[in-house]
């Protein structure tokens, strides 16, 4: 009969050996001593890296060690189980079940790396999909075993609705039809810049944006042209002058939760720029990737300007950022073409995750953990906001980073590699420039959505303060 050990804890010896190393030997030790008789069930890896408070990589490392030295086995799903030592037979097992195949091994591509505590990217906050995802992935695995294996031929119809239901919001609802899946929303938005520009177009940015898509359309051939934003957004009067004097073939932007200043822009600006499109020809690409996060109601420009508008929508933010899922909703017409010049210039998609990320949606899992997300996000942005109080920081409640005005005599990068030496990574303000500019703004962008420790990004946000209250004296250049 199989016994549960999940409240099982190692006693590790000091040493100067590595950690992985003295954990198989405590473990091996228990064995011999029948403190975990043949049959028991050892921790889940996840369970046990907590209890002792190291990484998943280390216990991994730990658990392979032990079954190269034939005393356990493991069977993904079931858990790793201590062999009698007599026969190698699976504990749990009845006699005719025979031998285990060779142990599962992960890979903690970590593991033996000293990296700086990561808030520069706005991933999905952690909050316990994992387990939601895992028990989806296996639900697909076992039930459709053949596609596994294959490529991806066509888009079912059940990615398209899911699709359709991502992306509805505030009185916008897309047709399945007009959907279009794709490899998370970048390979999205490259498609539809493939589709609808040609190399020498003009394609229009806000003078601070995500720059990694002006970056890749540069590189595609395109010329990249900027126009002033404000508090509020893109200008609709600038916009306009551009369109006149430059005749730009497309138009992106972030209605919601602009990327780095949280500008929300207003109704009536989204109306103008509608109109100023219809006017000049030019097409939309509107990014809404944060809009789920968002508390914004104003209604979509794809709603506005459909004939115009390529809508996109992924589940990075929200759900896992390691799907690579996303849709775009098309211009009547276009989807087909959107999903070819996806299919063209990434190599096309993978269908376990495109059906793992449509199953989630219309099981209503993406919602359960969204509201688990934005919990976690106004918790994160209180910790933020009170451990920066008195600076020129521009927070919401509902968005996963913040912008940081630095106070004199700081240098957006001088800030950075100070933080740098510290162990912390942030994105300063020309990470988000989308091309080469004059613009200066002395300002950094802090990200809190990878760190998996609440106590631990609290701390950060303190050593931020810390820098920032020690000036120019709390960082020597090294010339």
């Amino acid at each position: 009969m199989t016994r549960l050990q999940d409240d099982y804890l190692p006693q590790i010896d000091d040493g100067n050996r590595p950690l992985y190393i003295r954990i198989a030997d405590a473990i091996e030790r228990d064995i011999d001593t029948g403190a975990l008789p043949s049959g028991s069930r050892l921790p889940p890896m996840r369970n046990l890296a907590f209890d002792i408070g190291v990484t998943i990589g280390t216990i991994s490392r730990a658990y392979n060690l032990i079954a190269d030295r034939g005393l356990v086995a493991g069977e993904v799903g079931r858990g790793t189980y201590v062999l009698a030592r007599n026969n190698g037979n699976h504990p749990g097992d009845n006699a005719q079940s025979g031998l285990l195949p060779p142990p599962f091994r992960s890979l903690d591509i970590t593991e033996g790396l000293t990296a700086p505590l990561n808030l520069d990217t706005t991933s999905a906050i952690h909050v316990g999909q994992d387990e939601i995802i895992r028990l989806q992935f296996n639900a697909i695995a076992e039930s459709m075993p053949h596609i596994m294996v294959d490529y991806v031929h066509g888009v079912p119809d059940s990615w398209k609705e899911a699709g359709a239901m991502l992306l509805s919001a505030n009185g916008f609802k897309p047709s399945p039809d007009t959907m279009a899946a794709t490899n998370g929303a970048h390979a999205g938005i490259m498609a539809i810049i493939m589709t609808v520009t040609s190399p020498g177009d003009r394609i229009v940015f806000e003078t601070t944006t995500y720059s990694s898509v002006a970056r890749s359309a540069a590189l595609a051939g395109r010329r990249i042209i900027e126009t002033p934003i404000d508090e509020h957004g893109l200008i609709p009067e600038e916009f306009e002058k551009l369109c006149a004097r430059q005749h730009p073939r497309l138009l992106y932007l972030m209605p919601s939760l602009h990327n780095p200043t949280l500008a929300h822009l207003p109704a009536r600006r989204r109306e103008q720029l509608a109109e100023i499109c219809r006017r000049y020809n030019v097409w939309i690409l509107e990014d809404a990737v944060y809009a789920p996060l968002s508390d914004d109601t104003d209604i979509p420009i794809a709603a506005l300007c459909p004939e115009l508008t390529f809508h996109v929508g992924s589940l990075s933010k929200t759900v896992s950022s390691a799907l690579r899922a996303g849709w775009v909703s098309c211009p009547q017409g276009y989807a087909t073409r959107i999903q070819t010049a996806h299919r063209m210039f990434s190599g096309g998609g993978s269908w376990p995750m495109k059906e793992l990320a449509s199953q989630l949606i219309l099981s209503g899992e993406t919602a359960s953990i969204l509201r688990n997300v934005k919990d976690a996000i106004r918790s994160r942005t209180r910790m933020l906001e009170e451990e920066l109080q008195g600076y020129s920081i521009t927070t919401s409640p509902h968005c996963p980073f913040a912008w940081l005005k630095l106070p004199e005599p700081w240098l957006s990068g001088t800030f950075r590699s100070a933080l740098l030496e510290r162990g912390m990574m942030v994105s300063h303000e020309d990470d988000f420039k989308p091309a080469r500019s004059e613009l200066t703004l002395h300002a950094v962008r802090i990200a809190f959505s990878s760190p998996r420790s609440n106590n631990r990004l609290k701390q950060a946000f303190s050593e931020i303060r810390d820098l920032l209250e020690s000036g120019m004296a709390g960082h020597a250049a090294i010339t």
